[in-house]
């Protein structure tokens, strides 16, 4: 509204705050630019004068932990704050702290240190006695209270904030008798004084201002919830409490047994609704904190609800503000009142490609810290390929498996589970969670990894239970010795090959199938069907943004191992890092001229999880390790007949050249495995077994030359 010339007032509608609103004003073209801009001087100087002393905070501490609160709030966001009272039960005060006054209204002395009354002269910071039915017991956080007319812990939550109230606006300390504002918070909010203090220069104390975070109940009235924190105004405070006898402010009246919301927020907003003082709606007041590198995001926070620990909180405030940002590799999540960065990374690809020897070595950088198992198989695998874990699993189960890591103190951990590519829910649930962990996918030549994975099964006497498997019955838990021969199951594969209509159309115990397919006698044994990659990664590969995921060439990194786990910490983000001396003198020892000078001095002499060691294991307490150079000498390729090979190499032809085009068209180097040869024999170069492939008959004998 102008008059003469200059702007008198202005109203908004909608729930946005007034910078917001101008923005969207602007955008939606009911302003233009010099408007807007004018709107926002104007807004800018309806301020009121106001002293930060003329502010009392008042929370309702928690009478189990009333020395821990107090303690964590004078060390936190309390040392900005001139007036704050901790109101707990006069017994519990008394027993807390020696210098309780007797009398209705008692009082502690001031429990400001000398460090804050040297920056804030002022300072009056109190422990409020307060005049409570009874003592509860203290078994626990919340109490069930015996009492003789039926007291449950919403009816002392009623009696408590009626009690903190009555104390903050009619007590006869001088103090609270000059307060324009009351603010009342739990003892989980963090207050944020600066940002409270320009909101409350908005507002004229001497009108009934009630505000916060409205809640709604229907059929009754509108209230601010307690959590994040209420605010009165003198006025408002001074017509509420001249009800503080009637009927509407009882906190024992039979109509709380028919609200859903029966606490001592409710109750205040039925008083106020009484007195005539309405809800406003302001910004500002958060029920639980932000994510912790995000604070940016909420520059008009007055105070953040579910700050269990005040002083992280502070420190990642204190970090924010002095431009110290947190780690960029950190994700944290709100996980048990606290803030903690979610796993960095994931290792998943193919089993026997190296997953356990490659978390192995990622685990001896200084910035890594284990999980508390390394193959936590939590997400799905070949046996649960749909899994959909929800949130509180994932809560419950999943990140209980991990170190507590603070955003303040970042470390990197994650888990290594090859079976992941399987999973066709995978990768979807895993980004809703973890939506910036890092992926890492070994895979191997699939005609070697076949027979690798046979020798590993066979030493775990696993075979058969692995072979029954489907996606649709259990797995049986018993083990065995018995195990068909290897070229038994290239021999399938052979009778899969010339019976089925397309490789497209093959499936193992991971897949879903149809009868067309079951018809066709189109099932591989998993040892087999695991190493048709393409099927696998093509979902994988359509989801996971590229920077977040790294593929690797089994067959490489096992060539130049230490090239490879650079290349993997660089993806990491790991800051280079100086191994022991020990180890150091191992890494030279190598003779390898670039391990010398590597800022990633991994020992990488030994491998992990091989059928070699003795003691195979993925699990972290047992270490299933053996020399490289015997890995190296170990050629799984001349372990099978010639004739086994070939099948294999024929088999995986169609499927290799598949996951090249699709590798081509995610712009990742090709896989180039030489599958069809080993050091004393080379295969046909024709199709033999694939019907719809082959060109002609030919016997499998010619196959190998």
């Amino acid at each position: 509204w102008r008059s003469g010339g200059m702007l008198r007032s202005a109203v908004t509608f909608g729930k946005a705050d007034p910078a917001q609103m101008l923005s969207l004003s602007t955008c939606a073209r009911l302003l233009n630019q010099s408007d807007a801009e004018e709107v926002s001087r104007w807004a800018d100087e309806q301020v009121f004068e106001l002293d930060e002393s003329q502010v009392t905070v008042h929370v309702m501490a928690r009478e189990t932990r009333l020395v821990e609160i107090v303690n964590d709030c004078e060390a936190t966001w309390a040392r900005a704050v001139p007036k704050v009272y901790y109101h707990v039960d006069r017994f519990v005060a008394r027993d807390s702290y020696q210098t309780i006054t007797r009398g209705r209204w008692g009082i502690s002395a001031n429990l400001a240190s000398h460090e804050l009354l040297d920056s804030l002269p002022t300072a009056l910071h109190r422990i409020a006695a307060l005049n409570l039915p009874e003592r509860p017991n203290s078994q626990g956080e919340h109490w069930t209270i015996s009492h003789d007319k039926g007291m449950n812990w919403n009816t002392w939550l009623r009696f408590k904030m009626k009690a903190i109230f009555e104390y903050s606006v009619r007590a006869n300390w001088k103090e609270l008798q000059e307060s324009e504002w009351f603010v009342y918070v739990d003892d989980d909010t963090y207050v944020l004084m600066e940002p409270l203090m320009q909101l409350l220069r908005r507002y004229d104390p001497r009108e009934a201002h009630y505000f916060g975070r409205p809640l709604a109940e229907d059929g009754w009235p509108l209230f601010v919830g307690g959590g994040a924190g209420i605010v009165l105004s003198r006025a408002a405070a001074l017509q509420i409490v001249a009800l503080r006898d009637s009927a509407e402010c009882d906190p024992l009246a039979l109509k709380w047994g028919e609200r859903t919301h029966q606490g001592g927020d409710a109750w205040l907003g039925d008083c106020a609704d009484a007195a005539g003082v309405h809800t406003d709606m302001e910004y500002g007041f958060y029920p639980q904190p932000p994510v912790a590198n995000l604070f940016g995001l909420f520059k008009d926070a007055v105070a953040f609800h579910g700050v269990e620990d005040h002083r992280s909180f502070y420190e990642a405030l204190k970090a924010n503000a002095s431009g110290k940002a947190i780690d960029t590799r950190c994700v944290p999540i709100f996980l048990d009142h606290k803030y903690n960065c979610l796993p960095h990374f994931i290792i998943g690809g193919v089993p026997k490609a190296g997953t356990t020897s490659l978390f192995k070595y990622l685990m001896q950088h200084p910035d890594m810290v284990e999980p508390f198992d390394k193959e936590l198989t939590f997400w799905g695998n070949f046996f649960s390929p749909k899994r959909r874990p929800s949130r509180e699993e994932v809560m419950g189960e999943y990140l209980q498996k991990f170190p507590k890591i603070t955003p303040s103190d970042f470390k990197v951990t994650g888990e290594a589970t090859p079976g992941y590519l399987y999973c066709m829910t995978c990768p979807l649930y895993i980004l809703k969670y973890i939506p910036k962990v890092k992926f890492i996918f070994t895979l191997r030549n699939p005609v070697a990894r076949a027979y690798s994975e046979y020798e590993n099964k066979v030493a775990d006497q696993t075979v058969m239970r692995y072979l029954h498997k489907r996606i649709d019955n259990k797995m049986e838990k018993e083990l065995t010795p018995e195990a068909p021969p290897f070229d038994q199951l290239a021999a399938d594969v052979v009778k899969t090959m010339e019976n089925c209509i397309s490789p497209n159309s093959t499936y193992s115990m991971m897949d879903e199938y149809t009868p067309e397919q079951e018809k066709a006698d189109c099932y591989v044994n998993p040892f087999v069907g695991e190493g048709r990659y393409a099927r696998y990664l093509r979902l994988w590969l359509s989801i996971v943004p590229k920077r977040q995921m790294m593929l690797l060439n089994f067959d490489e990194w096992k060539a130049d191992a230490l090239a490879t786990m650079e290349a993997v910490s660089r993806y990491l983000q790991l800051p280079p890092f100086s191994a022991p001396k020990g180890k150091r003198d191992r890494v030279l020892r190598t003779g390898n001229a670039s391990a010398a000078s590597t800022p990633f001095p991994y020992d990488v002499e030994e491998a992990h999880n091989t059928h070699i060691a003795g003691s195979r294991s993925v699990h972290l307490n047992v270490s299933g390790k053996v020399k490289r150079e015997i890995i190296m000498e170990d050629q799984i390729e001349d372990k099978m007949s010639p004739k086994t090979h070939c099948i294999l190499h024929e088999f995986y032809r169609p499927y290799l050249r598949e996951l090249n085009v699709l590798l081509a068209e995610y712009d990742y180097p090709p896989m180039n495995w030489r599958t069809g040869e080993s050091r004393s024999f080379k295969c046909s170069s024709e199709y033999v077994y694939w019907r719809t492939l082959r060109k002609g008959g030919k016997h499998a004998e010619k196959h190998a030359s």
